[in-house]
């Protein structure tokens, strides 16, 4: 298997051009003044005067020399204006860098392409020079070792993956497990009986066989799970309710902390702002209890959402781990009506402008240099598919035309073991590996699915582990093969989970 490493998304762009730019801008200035020059000499002609530059008179000729010297001493002026305030700029910023990779270890800049352009300075002097000791112990430390985050739903939080009970579940894979989900209403986290009954009487029989396990509440979660949070983050009232309500439900179920899964803050109305100051409470209040509780938050991977929904900084202060979820980039839609990967790794060769930032390794190179640490930072691996209907059953390449999501899985959601069914049970099942990507998929007829496998895994882990990341998060349980059907005896379970969990622990 091959090292994959995390790659430059910027290219180097933000300086490299520098000096071409001052020329181009002198060329607009000096042409702007030999254009007003002529203006001015057409104005003369327009009431029949005939210009002639050797008759000038000494006042005429001193007064044009005038207007055309005092023009390009201003063009001048600007530039070295502008040029000096560029030198002092990139002068500051290499004394900065130089300091900063010599007061770094290894860990915080070995990416050979990221090094040059993408690496983000931070504070040259210790925390004791500026913040204050609550400051500093307000901040959320970062994870010792590397996670295997896993989420987990209640069996009848949807009728489609009804199996699997959490006495059930290998707690020795995942360092932590994220149950629920719970959403909010009235300002407050509300607990179905499901969910209640699955604290009350699963969890302590879990405790006991996987102590070193970590639970935390799962809140919020795809479509109106995070409709509440809007009207609960308005105000320091309607939040202060919301986590009288989390410290309840964590003293009472005796849980590890919580997962924020709000999908997602919009631009409008301050809710990237309010969020930050939710993160900041709640730290706030394990800080003031000295509760050793977790806060952990799922936030949108692309950069397109990332940018207006979060103040990574903040969330980078008072997070202990960041789940990002790096999946769903690609699924039917009518405003996409093509075949897509999931979950690919990088950019294929064709991909370019949006469609190139559609990939895990671009996102964690925005969340890095937006801030994240490395290690806080956790990647999202799907253990699900997307199924598309082709339009045409011998175009069946990555990008062709579809018409509706497939006939397999859930609203084109595909578990991983049906994923084996279709193919255990179909015939002409064709199925490709994009090496580009670090991405199968699989088709048959008109039925195309884009899915992962143990090696498409295998290679996604690798490249956490390689990159020196938080960690992965793996969504999820319910989705895997938890019942061995994709193996012949029956006798692996969990295999995708198995497969991310072996490679993170070398």
């Amino acid at each position: 298997m091959a090292d994959y490493e995390l790659m430059d998304e910027t290219n180097g762009m933000r300086y490299k051009y520098c000096w071409w730019r001052i020329t181009v801008l002198v060329c607009v200035y000096l042409s702007i003044t030999i254009l007003v020059f002529f203006i001015w000499h057409r104005a003369y002609d327009s009431y029949g005067q005939t210009v002639n530059y050797l008759a000038f008179t000494n006042s005429e000729y001193a007064t044009c020399m005038s207007i055309s010297i005092t023009c390009i001493h201003f063009v001048i002026y600007c530039i070295v204006v502008f040029a000096k305030d560029v030198s002092i700029q990139l002068l500051e910023k290499a004394t900065a860098y130089s300091a900063a990779f010599r007061n770094h270890g290894e860990l915080s800049h070995d990416f050979r392409l990221v090094k040059p352009s993408t690496f983000r300075v931070k504070s040259l002097h210790s925390e004791s020079d500026y913040d204050s000791l609550e400051e500093i112990e307000m901040r959320a430390p970062a994870p010792s070792k590397r996670l295997l985050v896993c989420y987990y739903s209640l069996p009848n939080a949807d009728k489609y993956l009804n199996n699997l009970r959490l006495s059930n579940v290998n707690g020795s894979l995942c360092t932590h497990i994220n149950v629920g989900m719970t959403y909010v209403q009235n300002f407050s986290i509300v607990i179905g009986k499901e969910l209640n009954d699955v604290l009350q009487n699963e969890v302590p029989k879990f405790r006991i066989q996987y102590p070193e396990s970590k639970l935390l509440l799962w809140v919020g979660g795809g479509s109106s799970s995070s409709f509440g949070f809007v009207n609960m983050v308005k105000t320091h009232k309607t939040r202060k309710i919301f986590i009288q309500s989390l410290k309840y439900i964590l003293h009472t179920y005796q849980l590890n902390g919580c997962d924020l899964d709000w999908e997602f803050p919009s631009a409008y109305n301050r809710e990237r702002q309010h969020f930050s100051q939710l993160l900041y409470e709640i730290r706030a209040e394990y800080v003031r209890e000295k509760r050793p509780y977790l806060l952990s938050v799922a936030v949108a991977a692309p950069e397109g959402i990332a940018y207006f929904a979060y103040d990574v900084g903040e969330i980078n202060k008072y997070a202990n781990h960041v789940n990002v979820m790096t999946y769903d980039y690609h699924f039917y839609t009518k405003s996409a009506p093509f075949t897509g990967l999931n979950a690919p790794l990088y950019a294929r060769y064709n991909e370019f402008s949006i469609l190139g930032t559609l990939n895990i390794n671009h996102s964690v190179n925005w969340w890095l240099l937006n801030g994240l640490e490395r290690s806080k930072l956790v990647v999202g691996l799907p253990t699900y598919g997307h199924s598309y209907t082709l339009i045409n059953a011998f175009n069946t390449g990555i990008g062709a035309p579809a018409k509706d999501v497939g006939r397999s899985g859930f609203a084109g959601f595909v578990a991983y073991s049906e994923i084996c069914w279709f193919k255990q049970n179909n015939l002409h099942v064709v199925e490709v590996y994009d090496q580009q990507t670090c991405s199968p998929y699989v088709d048959c007829g008109t039925e195309w699915i884009s899915f992962e496998n143990s090696l498409s895994m295998q290679c996604k882990a690798e490249y956490i582990r390689n990159n020196q990341l938080g960690g992965a998060m793996l969504f999820s349980l319910n989705t895997d093969d938890f019942n061995g059907i994709c193996n012949d005896q029956g006798s692996e379970h969990y295999p995708l989970t198995k497969i991310v969990a072996n490679v993170l622990q070398k």
